[in-house]
């Protein structure tokens, strides 16, 4: 499904990326990408979500012990866990806006969706993950003072 995915992308790119205007291919890409995968969810009725594997590519190696690398792994795995708990509309909009480095602009020309719906959605994925993460850090403390 990925390939198809990404070889229906590609050709969407060369039929109609001369049309877009300059310094917006990065959110035609992700447009074009974004509607690709929901036409794909509905057409094999399976769940397209953000994958979070990919988050990889945005978090650096910069540990430079393996204490210090298997501590990132375990951040990194706390992260994908918290994410995974966070509705797909919010979370789409979190990882986009916070790791992706997107604009709200952007991720609503993406999502085809209003610009206060983005803010909306953001502000409630970060309430919701920050309730995630300060319940996990209670737990953790809990765990550490048995």
């Amino acid at each position: 499904m990925a390939d198809d995915a990404a070889q229906e992308l590609f050709f969407v790119a060369l039929r109609k990326i001369e049309g877009v205007a300059p310094g917006r291919e990065r959110a035609f890409l992700f447009g074009a990408a974004f509607r690709i995968a929901t036409h794909l969810k509905r057409k094999d009725a399976r769940e397209v979500s953000v994958d979070l594997s990919e988050l990889d590519n945005e978090l650096e190696e910069t540990a430079a012990s393996p204490d210090e690398r298997l501590d990132d792994e375990k951040a990194r795995t706390i992260l994908y866990r918290l994410l995974s708990e966070i509705e797909e509309r919010f979370r789409v909009v979190f990882v986009m806006y916070e790791i992706e480095g997107m604009t709200m602009q952007e991720i609503s020309d993406v999502l085809e969706i209003p610009p206060g719906t983005v803010a909306s959605r953001l502000r409630s994925a970060r309430d919701d993950f920050s309730a995630r993460l300060e319940r996990y850090r209670a737990c953790m403390r809990r765990e550490e003072g048995t």
